[in-house]
């Protein structure tokens, strides 16, 4: 034993031994991160097997020697320098690691807000550095973790200071030609293995997040990744992802016939133009809105954050959070299975005014290039029937650039944090209250309804990490003892503030000429998991609400909905044939029957895009196997194995369907055939005379 280690030392020079210690003390720390993780988000865990969990670690070490192969074989070079530039070397490194590890315990919390390891999510909250650091100042134990990140550093500068100087401290200059030829091979053996582990062994294919989900359970594969990992991945993503998966997947012609049967109802009748691909128009309007004499109903689209389904009373939540918005679902209809597209806000706000889909490479779409082209959206459609158009939203129009995107497809007006006169509260991160911004809402709906119909959508904010809500609440604060404490507040005083808006609305003249639709921006990660896709961050309620155009037309719909159906559901109740180009359909349609659609895609990560379709799940992503599930909404939820190999013929439909829909979708964003006709005086200015029918 002795003579192999002396011919071991020979062999790999002292930089190269240096670098297999670096290795063992960076495996120590990551396995340490991983068990942070584990703790913060231990109610994931419940009812994952021990031996499951500690598999993770195991097939974790994968991923955690690829990172540390990309961050030693640098080192490794570096060293091979002159003597004299090692001290800087090292300490460029020892900066290096103390940031990553800094980033790393971040991630037990990141992990806890996003079910997902780091993702490009990442890079979009740096650029907003003032924002972020305060909501995470004010809103998470920093002093807690900060000190957690002490230890490790110290540590691990602890071990580096002793393998410097078990190995480098009293090195000697090598002058024989065997020593030189020695240090040469050895340096040579070392990197190959370095290579090696940074692609994840010698398989045809190099390591990819994939490689992690050895398991039934999620929570288990999520923990095995690695968080620097899928932060680099997302980032080399970013820059030189050219999505051929997405749109080679199929001919452009196979695609767009593929996308017109999914989107086309029975009675719509295509406007066969190249220049707008899915352009159409309904003919038969759903007869269910009364008819207001000389008197355009207006719109209003509530969008709520982070307004969970799993967490509301309409739909079965057995914590009584949303009183309000319970009884307002009372008299509309409510949407059982509805989704958001994204899991992101700006996602959610253009998905549903734009009626345009959360798709792969463009997921922060409203800050591209590409969004500076025409939508086929509700301000833009509304707006050429004389629509007054209004934005209203707790923060700052200049984050994930609202105002611009916005005000370039049809919005006239925005009323954002600075435009609020003496607000009753101020979160210095996420601006007024939500009941400040629905105040305002009221008043102003009051002075525009005098001018003629207007179209408005609200934005709130207040149920949002660090969930600083106005004291005394006008309620009694909910107890919990744990993390949810906030969030259950949160929820609890954004539905508040909708009654207190409803409250004030139904004494304005305007109110009983409004359709109201309220629905989630997305929702948010809760256990259990339903599908890999963690349904609980898209499920939202989606409810049509007009009492006084409705009347006591109140129902339950089992259709699967997106946020994407909302802009030609609400065209048909209005009765407003015009052509379009929605993404979605028009939900009342009386010749819609099957159950429904949803495409979805979560904020950064991977290219994961799934499609729903009744009780089943269909969910795809590059170089990966399709994976099929079925879900139950219920309480409990619950979700079946993957049922991929057993039903194949149906994933293979599904399949072709979501492949078809996101080519065609990409393909035309990027050709910039998403607009609509301009408009003709013969075709807009009236709604069509079937759809809005007294019933009085």
């Amino acid at each position: 034993m002795k003579i192999m280690l002396h011919g071991i030392r020979q062999f790999f020079p002292p930089e190269a031994r240096f670098v297999a210690g670096v290795y063992v003390l960076l495996l120590g720390v990551f396995s340490a991160l991983r068990l942070l993780l584990l703790v913060r988000n231990v109610n994931f865990a419940h009812q994952v097997d021990t031996g499951v969990l500690l598999r993770s670690f195991l097939v974790g070490l994968r991923f955690d020697l690829a990172v540390s192969s990309y961050l030693l074989i640098p080192l490794l070079l570096l060293l091979l320098l002159p003597p004299r530039f090692r001290s800087a070397v090292l300490g460029g490194f020892v900066l290096l690691a103390g940031g990553l590890f800094f980033l790393g315990v971040a991630e037990a919390e990141f992990y806890g807000e996003f079910e997902s390891r780091f993702n490009s999510l990442v890079y979009e909250y740096v650029g907003h550095p003032k924002i972020v650091a305060g909501m995470i100042w004010d809103g998470y134990p920093v002093v807690r973790y900060a000190l957690i990140w002490l230890v490790l550093a110290l540590v691990f500068l602890a071990g580096l200071r002793w393998l410097y100087r078990r190995c480098l401290a009293d090195v000697q200059v090598v002058t024989t030609t065997r020593g030189s030829l020695l240090r040469v091979m050895g340096t040579t053996v070392a990197l190959a293995l370095m290579i090696f582990a940074s692609r994840g062994g010698v398989g045809h294919e190099p390591l990819r997040w994939g490689d992690a989900f050895f398991s039934e359970s999620t929570f288990a594969n999520h923990l095995a990744l690695n968080g620097l990992y899928t932060l680099g991945r997302s980032g080399w993503d970013k820059i030189y992802s050219k999505q051929d998966f997405w749109t080679k997947s199929m001919t452009p012609e196979a695609a767009l016939a593929a996308s017109r049967d999914m989107l086309t109802l029975v009675g719509e009748t295509a406007q066969d133009d190249p220049r707008y691909p899915l352009l159409r128009r309904e003919s038969s309007m759903s007869p269910l809105l009364k008819r207001q004499p000389d008197r355009p109903a207006n719109v209003v689209v509530i969008l709520m954050e982070s307004f969970s389904a799993r967490f509301v009373g309409a739909l079965g939540a057995p914590a009584e959070l949303t009183p309000e918005f319970d009884r307002l679902a009372e008299r509309g209809i409510l949407f059982e299975r509805a989704f958001s597209n994204g899991t992101h806000t700006h996602q959610g706000v253009y998905a549903t005014l734009t009626s345009f889909p959360n798709l792969p490479g463009y997921e922060y779409l409203m800050k591209m290039m590409e969004a500076n082209q025409e939508f086929s959206g509700l301000p833009t459609l509304l707006r050429r029937h004389d629509y007054q158009s209004l934005f209203l939203y707790n923060g700052l129009f200049s984050w994930d650039n609202k105002e611009g995107f916005f005000r370039r497809h049809g919005m006239d007006r925005f009323i954002g944090t600075n435009d609020y006169v003496d607000p009753t509260f101020v979160d210095p991160v996420w601006g007024v209250s939500d009941v400040d911004v629905f105040s305002r809402a009221n008043q102003e709906f009051r002075e525009m309804a005098k001018s003629g119909p207007f179209f408005s959508s609200i934005l709130t904010l207040s149920n949002h990490a660090p969930f600083n809500l106005p004291e005394p609440l006008p309620f009694e604060r909910i107890r919990t003892g744990d993390v949810s404490e906030g969030r259950f507040n949160g929820i609890r005083y954004a539905d508040w503030a909708l009654g207190e808006f409803f409250r004030l609305a139904r004494q304005e003249d305007y109110f009983r000429n409004t359709l109201f639709v309220i629905t989630g921006d997305h929702g948010f990660g809760t256990p259990p998991m339903i599908t890999p896709m963690m349904l609980s961050r898209f499920h939202v309620p989606l409810l049509f609400y007009a009492p006084g155009l409705l009347g006591d037309h109140a129902e339950r719909r089992r259709t699967v909905a997106s946020q994407v159906d909302i802009g030609p559901s609400v065209l048909g109740l209005l009765g407003m044939d015009d052509p379009h180009q929605g993404w979605g359909r028009n939900l009342f349609s009386a010749t819609l029957k099957d159950e429904g659609f949803a495409v979805i895609k979560p904020s950064g990560g991977e290219e994961q895009v799934a499609l729903i379709e009744g009780d089943r799940l269909l969910m795809i992503a590059p170089k990966e196997k399709p994976q099929l599930y079925r879900y139950d909404l219920g309480f409990p939820p619950a979700c079946s194995e993957n049922l991929a190999r057993k039903e194949k013929e149906l994933v293979g439909q599904m399949e072709n369907r979501l492949l078809a829909y996101v080519e065609t979708g990409i393909l035309a964003l990027r050709g910039r055939r998403l607009g609509i006709p301009e408009a003709d005086a013969a075709q807009v200015g009236q709604p069509g005379g079937n759809a809005l029918v007294d019933n009085q």
